[in-house]
Order: C-alpha cells, then sequence, then structure tokens
C-alpha cells in the first residue's frame, strides 16, 4: 500500500503545475508509460507498457491502468484505484471521511491459448506456475482537520482490508491505522508535507511510518520527492520516490518518476523498486488566449475587485492568492459586486464562486486564462 501522504503530494504537486488554480478545479488525463511499473497489489512488477486514465479534483482520485509486459511469460496487468473524500467545512474546520479503493488483475499469458501479440512483445513462454490473480483493498478513515492561511492540519484514524488470490496463494488481512498529517505552503508553488502513520494487524506490534515530501512548481512544470522511515514491528528500510513533470505544450507533458518500497503493513509484499517515464495529455480541455490583465484600483494599500452584476444572479465570493483561496463575499455597489483586500503590489490569481459553490470566471473578465484543469482564473496586477 503506497504511504497516503505521497498520494497527497501528487495532487499537491498537479495543482501547483498549474500555477494556484483554483480548489474547484479538475481534470481528466491520458498516459502512455513505459518501466518498470508497480501497482500498489503489484507482488511481482516487471517491465512493461501501459496506458492508463485518471481524473482528479482536490475531494476526488480515480485512475485506470492497463499493462502489456515486453518479456515472455509476464501476465497482462490491469489495475484500478479510487479515492473519494466526503466533508463539511465550518470556518476553518474540516470534517469529514475519506474512502479508498483498489483492484489489481493479472492475466498470466502462458496458461492462456492465445496467439502471441506482435512485436515488440515476446510471445508467451509456455510452463510454470499460472500467476493470474486478483487483488483487493479498500479502506474507510474518518477525518478532522483545520486549515490555515498557510497550513493544513490532518488527522484521521480507521481501518484498512486487503484480499487477493495469485495462482494458488491467497491473504485476507485487515489493519487498524491512524495518522496525521501537516501541509505546509510557504510559497505559493511550494509545499511540504510531513507525515505520521501508524498501522497494527490483530496480534502483531503496532508499526510506525514517519516521513516527508516537498513538491514545487511553475507553469514549466513541476518536481517532487519523499523520503520516509519504517519503525517497529517487521518493518523495515527507508522508502524514498522522486518524479517531476514537464510541460511540453499547454496540454502534453513528460512524466517521470522512480520510487522505493520496503514494507507494505497492509499486504506485506517484498521490497520493490520501480520507475516510469511517458507522456500524458489533458483532455479535459485545451488552453484558451489570455485576455491581457489590467491594474485593479489601488488605494491605501488596498486593491478593489469589481464583478459586473448582470454575471450572476445570486451574491458571489471570490477567492485567490490575495485570501489563500478561501472563497471571501463580495459586496453590491451599483450595477457590479465589489471586493477589495489588503495586499502588497504584485501579480495576483482569482476566481469567483457562486451560492451554489461553482467555480467560474465569466468572458470578458480582465486576465481570463484556462486553468489547465477544466476551469478558468483571472489575473489582476496590483501596482
Amino acid at each position: 500500500m503506497r504511504p497516503h501522504f505521497v498520494r497527497a503530494g501528487l495532487l499537491t504537486a498537479a495543482g501547483l503545475a498549474m500555477s494556484s488554480a483554483p480548489l474547484g478545479a479538475q481534470e481528466w488525463r491520458v498516459s502512455a508509460q513505459a518501466g518498470r511499473m508497480h501497482s500498489a497489489l503489484d507482488p511481482a512488477p516487471s517491465e512493461s507498457f501501459a496506458l492508463g486514465v485518471q481524473y482528479g479534483d482536490p475531494t476526488t482520485d480515480l485512475r485506470l491502468t492497463g499493462g502489456v509486459p515486453t518479456h515472455s511469460g509476464d501476465p497482462l496487468r490491469g489495475g484500478a484505484s479510487a479515492w473519494k473524500r466526503l466533508a463539511v467545512h465550518h470556518s476553518s474546520v474540516i470534517a469529514g471521511l475519506d474512502l479508498t479503493g483498489n483492484a489489481f488483475r493479472a492475466f498470466d499469458r502462458s496458461a492462456q491459448p492465445a496467439t502471441p501479440l506482435p512485436f515488440p512483445f515476446d510471445p508467451p513462454a509456455p510452463g510454470g506456475a499460472d500467476r493470474s490473480g486478483y487483488a483487493l483493498s479498500g479502506q474507510l478513515m474518518p477525518v478532522l482537520g483545520y486549515e490555515g492561511s498557510a497550513f493544513q492540519l490532518q488527522g484521521r484514524t480507521g481501518v484498512s482490508r486487503y484480499a487477493a488470490k495469485f495462482g494458488d496463494q491467497r491473504s485476507d488481512r485487515s489493519v487498524r491505522l491512524a495518522d496525521l498529517q501537516l501541509t505546509l505552503t510557504p510559497a505559493r508553488a511550494l509545499a511540504i508535507v510531513p507525515v505520521v502513520q501508524r498501522y497494527q494487524a490483530p496480534g502483531e506490534t503496532a508499526t510506525v511510518f514517519t516521513g516527508a515530501s516537498v513538491m514545487t512548481a511553475s507553469t514549466a512544470g513541476s518536481l517532487w520527492a519523499s523520503v520516509g522511515q519504517w519503525s517497529g514491528g517487521r518493518s523495515k528500510g527507508t522508502p524514498w520516490s522522486v518524479g517531476g513533470r514537464l510541460a511540453l505544450h499547454p496540454v502534453v507533458s513528460l512524466d517521470a518518476a522512480v520510487r522505493r518500497d520496503t514494507f507494505d503493513p497492509l499486504s506485506l509484499h517484498a521490497a520493490q523498486t520501480s520507475w516510469s517515464i511517458g507522456l500524458s495529455v489533458l483532455a479535459s480541455g485545451r488552453a484558451q488566449p489570455v485576455a491581457a490583465p489590467v491594474p485593479a484600483a489601488y488605494e491605501n494599500g488596498r486593491a478593489t475587485i469589481r464583478l459586473p452584476a448582470s454575471a450572476t444572479t445570486t451574491p458571489p465570493s471570490i477567492a485567490g492568492d490575495f485570501n489563500a483561496w478561501k472563497p471571501a463575499p463580495m459586496e453590491r455597489e451599483g450595477g457590479f459586486w465589489v471586493y477589495r483586500v489588503v495586499v502588497v503590489p504584485g501579480v495576483y490569481n482569482y476566481a469567483f464562486v457562486g451560492a451554489d459553490g461553482s467555480w467560474f470566471v465569466p468572458e470578458g473578465v480582465p486576465g481570463r486564462k484556462a486553468d489547465g484543469m477544466g476551469g478558468f482564473v483571472a489575473v489582476v496586477v496590483v501596482r
């Protein structure tokens, strides 16, 4: 089972890579990868080519992958994973539930009376033990957290369940777990995420993971890295990972990653090193032309942003770099909705939020641009 902080780090890095996209942003990506790819539930990764589809937003992550090995005898692989946060916000407090599910399926080619795949794939090798099988895991985690202007603290506790069958080997295991995670954002394009996780299976000594990940990003791409240490019980080793995304085009990116897993408290898989490199395509929309940003009215250290009243039938809010992307109500002044904020001179991204929670930037708003994840932001210059 991949440590939760790595998944959270990747989502954070993806958001940062879009240069302060609004919290309501979302994206669909299609990817083609090659390498030694390791599913969270795969007991024996191998070199393969893989195609994948991924959807992500701040409360949802869905991934579907399928892989064809490059060596004879290695099975075909397919997997799916999903994460969903159901939460309510009151002021700066978050309370809710995290639901996670993973599925993996392997088909042993040597056990199938199929026609060999064409070049560059090797034909199936006859004989040997059948390595076909499946693995399933699920996780239920109540969560409680607090959001500040430059940090987020959250704690969770719950249970994970794992069931698998590969050949004639079966496994069924449950683990109680709890974690505490702090996300620090000292700068707009930098996130630091320390985490502590505790796992305990019935009748076993508890194991503890302590680690941290760092992400940084710009419109040109993103970089992330993580490292940790296992202690207690049967755990051992120092897992680590490093990766990045380079934007080759507004909708095409080059992705690469290397990861070392040393212990899995749920599946008890052996230590594995995996790597991948490939291309991903943003499928949720193409970048739109950017209208030139214009200076906001700026007087006595306060900037004023206006939205025509005709743009929305209900009172809107506004969220942006200037208020840590926390929606703040706008006030009606004549034919405009108006927001004033104390800021230093600079360039700021922002978006409007409707009464139903939807994020929007009407056409014609100065500085309107695609956020790269299916939505829009606007850019304002304070001088």
